[in-house]
């Protein structure tokens, strides 16, 4: 008699504990709550579909970021949505009440936000808004951790020369 694993308890349970983290993935990505969640909603369906084609042992996460940036760039990124887009202060988490001084320069890193290049915002958003290691981003953006480490040190200095926030 073999020991049978149910797929489908084995998917929730190794990627329910991810979904905190793939549901800010999916917010900074879109910046819109609607879209974040139907995002999220369509890379959980093609992850439970492909379940089968991820190996255990490897990382689950960065092959969820990766499906979900994949789905992103085919759904939302067209001639139309190319332009970065903005989200509200009021949608930060942020644990402890911010003072004015604070809510001026996160407005100065909003408006700067925008002006920077599509690999800087990436970057950012999979690492410092998303949480991912380097590791996690290297694999998520396809590219080498030594990439991840430069491109993350020069889109950093430029959010700060941008916004004047140091």
């Amino acid at each position: 008699m073999t020991n049978r694993i149910d797929p489908s308890a084995n998917f929730t349970s190794l990627v329910s504990p991810r979904m905190p983290d793939l549901r800010r993935y999916a917010a900074s990505l879109t910046r819109d709550p609607v879209d974040a969640e139907d995002l999220l909603q369509e890379t959980l369906m093609r992850a439970y579909c492909k379940f089968h084609l991820w190996q255990p042992g490897t990382n689950l996460m960065a092959w969820l970021v990766v499906m979900m940036r994949r789905i992103f760039l085919s759904k939302f990124v067209g001639p139309a949505n190319r332009a970065a887009g903005q989200f509200p202060v009021e949608e930060c988490e942020i644990a402890v009440p911010v003072n004015q001084e604070q809510r001026v320069e996160i407005a100065r890193i909003q408006d700067s936000w925008s002006r920077l290049s599509h690999d800087h915002r990436e970057v950012l958003e999979v690492v410092a808004v998303g949480g991912a290691s380097y590791d996690e981003a290297a694999d998520a953006l396809g590219v080498p951790v030594g990439t991840i480490r430069s491109r993350l040190g020069r889109a950093r200095q430029s959010l700060r020369q941008l916004s004047g926030v140091h």
